[in-house]
């Protein structure tokens, strides 16, 4: 219950006076804009910007009801960046993806795959956050459904990209899935969000036992 009182407090804060998030929005719009400009591919930019329209749409829309704390919108823009970049590039090859290949020895362009694991690591915190305020879930149970929730978005996104290949751009249906001729592509993904947030939440339930021990 504490810890629902405090998510409470902390949503008090009005928009105005949140200057931390209005730098956020600044740093993010900025990186929007210069991502924007010379896409690998427009068609494919403007497919992958769906997914953050939508998000952008559905957290300034619920602002009044139910706002996040200021680390959950941190992460909420660190995984928006890095979708971004992968739209720019139709998640092809760019810097990060020679890092990677470095590293892991690997032919394959993995960027895709850190986005994955991504999703589950840095929106595994504000899910767990919303459950919170919104469910009558113990915290045990809370780190469960957090994870399960992120398995369950991973696979519902996986279905959107088939239909939106499909039904809108059956002609990039190849870039814009970024399979790379991997059969086991899809499984990777969802494994790999489920693995982010298996993550998010040790360190989230480790970070909480401390914070208990200190008060």
């Amino acid at each position: 219950m504490n810890e629902k009182k405090d998510i409470k407090r902390n949503h008090a804060k009005s928009f105005r006076a949140n200057w931390p998030l209005h730098l956020m929005i600044l740093i993010y719009t900025g990186l929007w804009i210069w991502m924007a400009v010379k896409p690998y591919s427009r068609f494919d930019w403007v497919l992958e910007n769906l997914l953050i329209w939508a998000a952008l749409i559905v957290l300034v829309s619920t602002y009044r009801l139910f706002a996040f704390s200021n680390v959950s919108y941190a992460l909420f823009g660190l995984f928006l960046a890095l979708h971004t970049i992968g739209a720019h590039y139709s998640y092809n090859e760019n810097i990060v993806d020679v890092w990677l290949k470095l590293i892991f020895h690997s032919e394959r362009d993995n960027y895709d795959r850190l986005v994955h694991f991504s999703f589950g690591f840095l929106l595994g915190y504000p899910l767990r956050e919303a459950l919170s305020a919104w469910t009558l879930l113990t915290r045990r149970w809370l780190y469960v459904m957090t994870c399960v929730s992120i398995l369950a978005f991973g696979a519902f996104y996986e279905l959107i990209e088939m239909w939106v290949a499909l039904l809108v751009a059956p002609e990039i249906g190849t870039l814009f899935l970024g399979t790379q001729g991997d059969p086991w592509d899809t499984h990777h993904d969802m494994e790999l969000a489920l693995y982010g947030a298996v993550i998010a939440m040790v360190i989230t339930a480790v970070l909480s036992r401390r914070t208990q021990a200190t008060n």
